[in-house]
């Protein structure tokens, strides 16, 4: 019934798929599975890999091979290079402030965006008010009043 369902063309179809998957999933990884898929296509078509268990063997081999050897240089490709520094898209947005922030205390918290952060602020921020992000260090937003 499916007499043109060969493994040649289940091996292509599948690196296909594993390709197109990658811009779904970060991480770029199946793209090197779906290299090793057509890989495996291509000499499975040939005749060099002529049983199920050689196929199987070299698509893990070769998509690991690809995997290890050329990850580093495709994530740079595939993910770019940003000056922007990560953060960069709280600075300038207000903030509910929930406990006083004293400077040199790590104790003060504001409500932003439907949670609570840790804040720093160089000036003192009082409970209630509201204040402006300027920054972010790692999970702790830095803030200054908004009225200044």
């Amino acid at each position: 019934m499916f007499s043109w369902l060969t493994p040649e063309l289940i091996w292509f179809g599948c690196g296909v798929v594993l390709i197109f998957l990658e811009f779904a999933v970060p991480g770029v990884i199946l793209v090197f599975f779906g290299a090793g898929a057509i890989l495996t296509s291509v000499l499975a078509w040939a005749g060099i890999l002529p049983g199920v268990t050689g196929q199987l063997v070299f698509f893990a081999v070769s998509s690991l091979a690809l995997l290890f050897g050329l990850r580093k240089y495709a994530s740079r490709f595939f993910t770019g290079e940003s000056t922007e520094e990560r953060g960069d898209e709280y600075t300038g947005k207000m903030v509910r402030v929930t406990r006083d922030i004293l400077p040199g205390s790590v104790d003060g918290k504001v409500f932003f965006e439907g949670t609570e952060w840790k804040a720093e602020s160089s000036v003192k921020v009082y409970e209630g008010s509201t204040a402006r992000i300027t920054g972010k260090n790692n999970i702790t937003l830095l803030v200054e009043p908004a009225d200044k």
